[in-house]
């Protein structure tokens, strides 16, 4: 029924609105945490051959993973291959997987995760290519870019990790990192 009317609403408010409302007011809910959290994704998630997926969080006294968004550029880290867009903070002279060159932002609008991983690419690409270039001569890297999912990026979250790992021969076991970059 229509509040003070006595008529009874039409089915539009009843099935569509109604529930519509409903969700609107739940997804207000969601902190921006919750929401980096949930729907952070990286370019490269697949495991390296010879590679065991490990947790580094936990229970047990291990590591606990943050959020790639929190590292600051120079930051090393370890992949958390079991929890995308979480990684492990290490100190750059110990063994690590990757070295945080830059931090930049989506801007725009973006259809599909599709676009937002090439919008990520394109941006981290100048950033990465600098850093690269001051390396020692001869050396190799691969780009590991880290960026929202669509719907993050929806709620708020665009921020775009670009990082330097060693680059890692097809076959072969995983490199490490040993030393910061210069």
């Amino acid at each position: 029924m229509y509040p003070l009317s006595g008529k009874s609403s039409p089915p539009f408010a009843r099935y569509v609105l109604v529930p519509l409302l409903a969700l609107v007011a739940a997804g207000a809910f969601v902190s921006r945490q919750e929401a980096d959290r949930r729907w952070d994704a990286t370019v490269d998630v697949a495991p390296a051959v010879g590679e065991q997926l490990t947790a580094h969080g936990g229970a047990g006294g291990a590591v606990a993973g943050v959020p790639y968004h929190r590292l600051t550029p120079g930051e090393c880290f370890d992949i958390d291959r079991a929890a995308p867009g979480t990684v492990v903070r290490r100190a750059c002279d110990r063994p690590h997987d990757a070295q945080l060159v830059a931090v930049v932002h989506l801007t725009g609008e973006h259809r599909t995760d599709l676009r937002i991983r090439d919008a990520a690419a394109a941006l981290c690409r100048e950033p990465l290519r600098r850093k690269a270039s001051a390396q020692p001569r001869g050396t190799r890297w691969t780009t590991f870019v880290q960026y929202p999912y669509r719907s993050g990026y929806l709620l708020g979250s665009d921020a775009v990790a670009c990082s330097l790992t060693a680059h890692a021969t097809p076959g072969a076991a995983p490199r490490r990192l040993t030393t910061p970059l210069r």
